[in-house]
């Protein structure tokens, strides 16, 4: 642990997945697992779907079809396909979907009020 002492990431910012775009340093994705292979996963969240890529076989091992799950990663795009290289992979079956979207409406909401003022 001590040798990633000294690493600083960068701020993960809450993307739906049709807003994740190449380019940016890193983003936060929540969604249902609808297919998953041995070192990938797609991930829907109603907005559109990710490839989510696992370079370390350990992220997605306990991912399940449809698991409620939230990654945070890299954006790529690959021959048009829009993938997420996985850095951490929670799973999140307990959470309430339709409370979670509604509360990222409210924080965008209150977010466009900060800009006005």
């Amino acid at each position: 642990m001590e040798e990633f002492a000294h690493v600083r990431w960068a701020p993960a910012r809450d993307r739906a997945i049709s807003e994740v775009k190449a380019g940016e340093e890193r983003v936060r994705v929540l969604g249902l697992v609808v297919d998953k292979k041995e070192a990938e996963f797609t991930l829907d969240d109603g907005t559109g779907q990710i490839v989510v890529i696992c370079e370390d076989p350990k992220l997605g091992e306990n991912v399940e079809l449809g698991s409620k799950v939230r990654v945070y990663g890299i954006p790529l795009i690959a021959g048009g396909i829009r993938e997420l290289r996985a850095e951490i992979v929670q799973r999140m079956n307990g959470l309430d979907l339709q409370l979670y979207d509604e509360m990222r409406r409210e924080i965008k909401k209150f977010e466009r009020e900060l800009q006005r003022i």
